[in-house]
């Protein structure tokens, strides 16, 4: 029998290549499967092990509002009273005796006005009142002659008459004494005419003495009331115009801050708990830890129609003067309810095409979602008006992990 033949040189090298590139080949598989395979196993078991997991949820327990409320609103300080200060008398300003900031009382002299002019105007009028004075005096003379003249022809026509009756003169010399005491007696009116026309020249002139006089008084500035300056518009050689035209200039302003007003616009939704008399808590940020009383004193009694809200006006003493005008303040007001309703976070409801709804959790920890009826807006809280218990669990900010029927784990706030 013949033997096989030997291979040929040229093939075994060529079969011991691709014998050890198989196995390189092999091992690279097996090196990069099994980790693969490996990590696949190890994420396995993580998904089973997260899916046995329980969703953890924040809660928060609904609880009833406290029987008296507060209501926090914005309001403005503003002055009691505060009056532009103009002059009534023309001049210049002579001197000054108040700046801003100034603390005022009433009747104060904050400037003087010197007044040429009126001045000139006032011994004018004294003049004329002098010469009036004068001629009333001059008519009161001549009135007495007129009336003693008067008198004599009275009681000479008198006498005539006598004489005239039993025939010792003559008719004509009684014609002529009758027309004497006429004259006189036209004269006596004329002068009494002439003398109520002078006294009333010499009251005009009075009383146009006493208008400058007392002009002449308004160069004296003075304070209308107790007060702050809060404004100074003019200083010493100021041209001063009587007056509040548009010629005229405002001299200074002079706020009464003792006690000062607070205008608050109250929401239509808590205007039902405001009335007149009420007290309130005034804090401003500038008075860190200071609480100042102020009461209700004034209601419009009518809300806005663009901002459904109605303007209360508080006052506070402001004893020290420590508020001043135009700081804003915040407004605390306290407010019974008849009835507390029940409060839960603001991001615990879910508001859905079928209304508003809670995530409640039970003393199961499974959640059920429940329809609730919405009141008040708190802001942070929102009022429950009807759907939920007290002391139930509500989940804040449910996840799409929170399903209807899904068991949780729960973290309180």
């Amino acid at each position: 029998m013949a033997s096989p033949a030997p291979p040929k040189p040229g093939i075994r090298p060529l079969l011991t290549f691709f014998a050890v590139l198989a196995c390189v080949v092999v091992a690279a598989i097996v090196a990069g499967v099994l980790p693969r395979l490996s990590r696949q196993r190890v994420l396995l078991a993580a998904s089973e092990t997260v899916a046995q997991q329980k969703p953890v949820v924040i809660v928060s327990p609904a609880h009833l509002a406290p029987s008296k409320d507060t209501i926090d609103l914005p309001g403005d300080l503003q002055a009691m009273v505060e009056s532009p200060i103009f002059a009534r008398a023309d001049g210049y300003l002579k001197s000054r005796k108040v700046d801003i900031g100034d603390r005022v009382k009433a009747g104060q002299l904050m400037a003087d006005i010197e007044t040429p002019e009126l001045d000139r105007q006032i011994d004018q009028v004294r003049a004329t009142l002098a010469q009036s004075q004068a001629g009333l005096k001059e008519l009161e003379a001549d009135i007495a002659l007129s009336r003693a003249n008067l008198n004599l022809s009275k009681v000479t026509l008198d006498r005539w008459a006598r004489l005239s009756a039993k025939g010792a003169v003559s008719k004509q010399d009684l014609d002529q004494k009758q027309a004497d005491f006429d004259v006189k007696k036209a004269q006596t009116d004329r002068a009494e005419a002439s003398l109520a026309t002078a006294q009333e020249t010499v009251l005009a002139s009075a009383a146009n003495v006493k208008r400058l006089e007392e002009m002449k008084g308004f160069a004296s500035v003075t304070a209308p009331f107790d007060g702050i300056v809060t404004a100074r518009n003019v200083d010493i050689g100021t041209l001063i115009n009587a007056g509040n035209t548009s010629a005229s200039k405002e001299m200074f302003r002079v706020a009464k801050i003792t006690p000062l007003r607070i205008f608050v616009n109250v929401p239509q939704t808590y205007v039902q708990e405001i009335h007149n008399g009420q007290l309130a808590e005034l804090r401003v940020e500038e008075r860190p830890g200071q609480i100042f009383p102020a009461r209700v004193t004034n209601i419009s009694n009518a809300l806005d129609p663009a901002s459904r809200a109605m303007l209360v006006i508080l006052e506070t003493p402001n004893p020290t003067g420590a508020l001043y005008p135009g700081m804003y303040a915040q407004i605390r007001f306290a407010a019974a309810k008849s009835k507390p309703l029940l409060r839960v976070p603001g991001d615990t409801v879910m508001l859905t095409t079928n209304g508003p709804r809670l995530a409640v959790v039970g003393a199961d920890h499974v959640v059920h979602f429940r329809s609730v009826t919405l009141g008040e807006d708190l802001g942070s809280e929102v009022e429950i008006l009807s759907g939920l218990h007290p002391g139930e669990l509500v989940v804040s900010n449910p996840s799409d992990s929170v399903q209807e029927g899904a068991t949780v784990e729960i973290r309180t706030r």
